[in-house]
């Protein structure tokens, strides 16, 4: 299967892996773990988790290799969570992270490079 494809189905694995665990967080945002467990958005998780598991397992059963999988999953889930954290749950982040952040994107796309 051609790299892009894999990179496409990596992508929207990751993304729904990331969402699902935004969707943890809106969940427990009651801090009690009954309802937490009631809540749609951890269901949402759950559903999405699982989708993620169906695509990885995809990937890998068609030959994908752990290395270009791992690092571009790295990459693409810092992105989406980092955001999400940021914009959705007004965190923030201090300048070492950032720079903590920018050197593990980059070293992950160059670990990538042919």
């Amino acid at each position: 299967m051609p790299r892009l494809i894999y990179t496409f189905l990596i992508a929207l694995a990751v993304a729904s892996v990331a969402v699902a665990d935004v969707f943890l967080k809106q969940a427990a945002v009651n801090s009690n773990w009954l309802l937490t467990m009631k809540s749609p958005w951890f269901w949402g998780a759950i559903v999405l988790y699982l989708y993620q598991i169906f695509c990885f397992t995809y990937v890998f059963v068609t030959g994908g290799e752990l290395s270009f999988v791992g690092s571009l999953q790295t990459v693409l889930y810092a992105l989406v969570v980092i955001g999400a954290g940021i914009f959705l749950f007004q965190e923030k982040l201090t300048g070492i992270q950032a720079l903590g952040i920018t050197l593990a994107i980059g070293g992950a796309i160059l670990i990538n490079l042919n």
